[in-house]
């Protein structure tokens, strides 16, 4: 991939972020959000980023930010230095796909692995902040300890991910409580904007993909599939604007959810519409015996916290313009001119 352009916060937070006392690492540099982060951190502490951020990965690289390139080293290997007062952007974590390509038990250790380790940089007392995203996952997991039989329904990778997930959010809350750490827990549903690092995984990207590719929209689905999309410069300013407010909560547990909730095919009509293409997906019939595909946090929580910090989040039509934007961007397609 191109490297990564920087990805602005508001004024505000980013000279919060610049004045904080803080050592920025962020961890799982590659996923999705480790790539938005380090953007919005180089937008953030501009010539003094690579000084002021660690990048952490599975295994030894670097990452191309805005004409730097910042070294990712192996996570399992890393130890803080001394005296330095630590911002952990904690995203590593094996997600659901890798579930198939190991056993459930490596599965396990893998991410138990991951998790010990952070936790030790915890006790250590380096740690002053942390943001640890978890997943709307975790419901399939809640869900199925009260209806077994609906865990039996449902995938067990997801249910597996879920469990996983739950006992990150136990294990974190526990130690940051327990040594006067504040930490954020976004339980992220669906996202968008740029630093997507798969355009095949996930279905905004892929309509907007396909139609940039002149492709025509195909959705299987033969239930209605219905998503909420939160635009990830708006999650990032969230979460990094509640680590800094001194009258937020020390820990923080929401859903990520936006006022809307849109089924899969009006959001391919959406994309078509936003990208000026006049275009209707193809669309197995519905099987009216299933039921729907809902997979949309609780928009309660995230709105109260909108309004404690004065965000704005952008609605869907926005959302799908900032990712069509990024991956047109990286597939060299020209962007036809926004109709909305």
């Amino acid at each position: 991939m191109a490297a990564l352009s920087p990805l602005p916060l508001s004024a505000a937070l980013s000279g919060s972020l610049r004045a904080a006392p803080w050592h920025y690492v962020v961890t799982g540099a590659n996923g999705w959000i480790g790539r938005a982060t380090l953007a919005a951190l180089r937008a953030a502490l501009g010539d003094a980023f690579s000084s002021r951020v660690t990048a952490l990965g599975s295994r030894p690289g670097s990452i191309a930010v805005d004409g730097v390139t910042l070294p990712i080293e192996p996570l399992l290997d890393w130890t803080p230095p001394p005296n330095q007062r630590l911002l952990v952007c904690h995203y590593a974590f094996l997600t659901m796909d890798k579930v198939q390509g190991m056993s459930a038990d490596e599965y396990v250790a893998r991410n138990e692995a991951i998790r010990h380790a952070v936790l030790g940089w915890i006790a250590s007392g380096a740690v002053q902040g942390a943001l640890v995203p978890s997943s709307g996952a975790v419901y399939d997991y809640l869900r199925g300890l009260e209806d077994p039989a609906l865990a039996a329904a449902r995938n067990p990778n997801a249910v597996l991910y879920g469990r996983l997930k739950y006992e990150d959010e136990q294990a974190f809350q526990a130690a940051c409580a327990a040594h006067g750490v504040r930490v954020v827990i976004p339980r992220v549903f669906n996202l968008a904007g740029p630093c997507i690092n798969k355009f095949d995984a996930y279905a905004l990207a892929s309509f907007i993909t396909r139609l940039l590719q002149d492709d025509a929209i195909t959705i299987n689905a033969r239930r209605p599939v219905l998503r909420s999309y939160y635009y990830i410069g708006d999650l990032l300013e969230l979460c990094l604007g509640l680590l800094l407010r001194a009258e937020a909560p020390a820990t923080v547990c929401f859903d990520t959810a936006s006022d809307e909730t849109v089924e899969l095919d009006a959001l391919a009509r959406r994309v078509a519409a936003v990208l000026g293409r006049d275009t209707a997906p193809q669309r197995a019939p519905l099987d009216p015996a299933l039921t729907p595909d809902l997979y949309a946090g609780n928009r309660a929580a995230i709105a109260k916290l909108e309004q404690l910090l004065g965000i704005a989040p952008l609605d869907l039509d926005r959302q799908i313009a900032a990712t069509a934007q990024y991956i047109a961007q990286e597939l060299a397609i020209p962007l036809p001119a926004p109709t909305r």
